[in-house]
């Protein structure tokens, strides 16, 4: 059981860590290009006080609210529930907490959620996004494939 609270404070330390320098070293809606061919990697600073996809934009203290709250049933689940679960589902719960938790201290503490991670082709872009917002994502993924394929 330690290996995923371990990787679950590492990924939160890297979340923070890309936050802050992002935050430091570029300036509020600046971007650095990181792979040029068809402007398809930027590094971007900007915020985002919505959900996936900045969509309900403005609502911070709501989702800051709904988030403490999913974690708090999450974190009982997880400790209740640790033993019975296998590798895959301890580890997909941990990348879900850390991503969770990340994405919280950055409504509590920067009254928004910093994203930087910039793809696309040209004027074709998906959403900005982050480390903690990946953790999610791929947790999701890894359930969904254990869900649906391996069981």
């Amino acid at each position: 059981m330690k290996k995923p609270i371990i990787l679950c404070i590492l990924l939160l330390s890297i979340d923070q860590i890309t936050k802050y320098l992002v935050s430091t070293f570029i300036d509020y809606g600046h971007f650095v290009n990181i792979i040029s061919f068809f402007d398809f990697f930027n590094i971007v600073n900007i915020r985002n006080t919505g959900t996936a996809f900045s969509m309900f934009q403005g609502q911070n203290f709501i989702f800051s609210l709904i988030i403490f709250i999913a974690l708090t049933f999450m974190v009982m689940f997880f400790c209740k529930s640790c033993n019975k679960m296998n590798k895959i589902w301890q580890y997909s719960c941990c990348l879900i907490l850390s991503g969770g938790v990340g994405n919280l201290i950055d409504r509590i503490f920067r009254g928004a959620v910093v994203d930087f991670l910039d793809f696309g082709i040209g004027s074709l872009r998906w959403p900005s996004f982050n480390v903690a917002d990946s953790c999610i994502f791929i947790a999701v993924c890894i359930l969904v494939f254990d869900i649906l394929i391996l069981k």
